[in-house]
């Protein structure tokens, strides 16, 4: 398809978060550490693990939440098809966190004879240096073009960090530096099957979750965690357009990056300029910044979705997209502050380093830092400071903790998980299986995931109903 093509909708897709969180726990007064990761993280699911046997659980409102290697509490929201609904979601899940954090800050105390304070980091870096990720999942029906579109996102996502990346201070060739991501320095393939020995932009392995003879998963593991409700809403908005422009054959291969990672640590490193004066090559030869390959990706998808039926809340990432690149070209960093998580945060620490004459590698500075992503009560709590724009209702954040999606089969799961709960049965759970042992009527699989009834599941309940 031409380069200018246009679609008249936006096709369904299902995506959804993956958000890993650092653990702290340390004493209220003073800030040492009184318990390690691996000992705050039992404590953090210690009911999670008396209800359940497990500290890996379905929610009632379709999410998984679970202890992951590391120590590291992980929560992924449910299936969603709706912007709204991935942002409710994924808040839903802070304040999950949150809540279990200050249960286990009270037993941590008691135990240890310390007033403790359990902290949970929604970023991507610890103390020591290691990673933790936040993945972004996208529903891809099985083509056959798989790799040809993974190749075509590379550039988006190497250039996408100057909007949705976290900021980070990062000791670089022995100085401390602000940089515009915290994940960027721990990526080292762009498109590989591989999580662990090597970390790419975009995971390949073959895990739908789904029907397998029709659908694939898209795994990108390079964004940050987001701390802002605006940049998680653009990263899951764009991609979606993206992907569906590229499904549809439009061409973007003359973006194409001749040395992505290379591209993406420049980058990220170049924030003191907003990305403005760092130029990435191309294949073709050309010398370009994020900002014009930023720019060119947004005219593009502009204009193959001028005239489609999509959202309202589309339209306005679009219009705000254009906004936050105009006010990067100017430098305009109060444009950005409350809306992109790497200005807001460079927005605090540059006024706490000018007002006490500090050096980026202040101990202050890495303090502020860290707390910036905090979401127990000894974080910023930015929204209840008026220095953060917030796009989600809290009624209807409440409501996400304990009701999934209407529209996926998170809705089918959510149920039985409810039903199972009222009673007490004991309920086999994945994302594509349901298994109740006692009935008798073996595993039910869900392998659609835009199906929002299934009449085996029917079956389930009615069981469990005349027991």
């Amino acid at each position: 398809m031409a380069r200018n093509a246009h679609l008249d909708c936006l096709p369904r897709r299902i995506f959804g978060i993956e958000t890993e969180y650092g653990i702290l726990a340390a004493a209220v007064s003073g800030g040492k550490p009184v318990a390690d990761a691996d000992t705050a993280g039992r404590v953090l699911f210690r009911d999670l693990l008396a209800r359940n046997q497990s500290t890996s659980v379905f929610l009632p409102n379709g999410a998984r939440l679970y202890l992951d290697v590391g120590s590291h509490p992980e929560y992924a929201t449910a299936e969603c098809l709706s912007l709204d609904d991935v942002l409710n979601q994924d808040r839903a899940g802070v304040e999950i966190l949150a809540d279990m954090a200050a249960g286990a800050s009270n037993r941590l105390s008691a135990q240890t004879g310390t007033k403790t304070q359990v902290h949970l980091f929604k970023n991507n870096l610890d103390a020591a240096g290691h990673s933790c990720g936040c993945h972004e999942n996208y529903l891809l029906y099985r083509d056959g073009k798989f790799r040809s579109l993974v190749d075509a996102l590379v550039s988006f996502l190497v250039t996408r960090q100057v909007i949705t990346g976290a900021g980070a201070l990062l000791r670089i060739q022995g100085k401390t530096r602000y940089c515009f991501s915290q994940r960027a320095f721990q990526i080292d393939d762009a498109v590989s099957a591989a999580t662990t020995s090597t970390r790419p932009l975009v995971n390949t392995r073959d895990e739908p979750h789904a029907d397998p003879k029709r659908y694939r998963r898209l795994h990108v593991i390079v964004g940050d965690s987001n701390v802002l409700e605006p940049p998680t809403r653009f990263k899951i908005a764009t991609m979606n357009l993206l992907l569906a422009a590229l499904e549809a054959g439009v061409d973007f291969s003359d973006l194409s990056l001749t040395s992505p990672i290379v591209a993406l640590r420049d980058i990220t490193s170049d924030v003191t300029n907003f990305g403005g004066q760092i130029r990435v090559e191309l294949t073709d030869g050309r010398l370009w910044s994020a900002l014009d390959m930023q720019e060119t990706f947004r005219d593009r998808l502009s204009e193959v979705f001028s005239g489609a039926e999509m959202g309202a809340d589309y339209r306005e990432v679009l219009a705000h997209w254009g906004q936050w690149l105009t006010a990067l070209r100017n430098q305009d960093l109060d444009a950005l502050t409350g809306h992109l998580d790497w200005a807001t945060k460079f927005s605090l620490l540059n006024g706490l380093r000018q007002r006490h004459d500090l050096e980026w590698s202040d101990s202050k500075m890495a303090r502020l830092d860290l707390a910036y992503h905090d979401i127990t009560p000894g974080g910023l709590r930015l929204d209840q400071r008026g220095l953060a724009t917030r796009l989600t209702c809290p009624n209807a954040v409440e409501a996400a903790k304990t009701v999934p999606p209407k529209n996926t089969r998170a809705k089918v799961r959510g149920a039985l998980i409810t039903a199972a709960r009222e009673h007490r049965a004991d309920l086999q759970v994945d994302w594509t299986h349901l298994r109740l042992p006692e009935s008798g009527l073996g595993t039910v699989t869900l392998s659609d995931p835009f199906a929002v009834t299934s009449p085996e599941v029917d079956m389930l309940m009615k069981t469990m109903e005349e027991v």
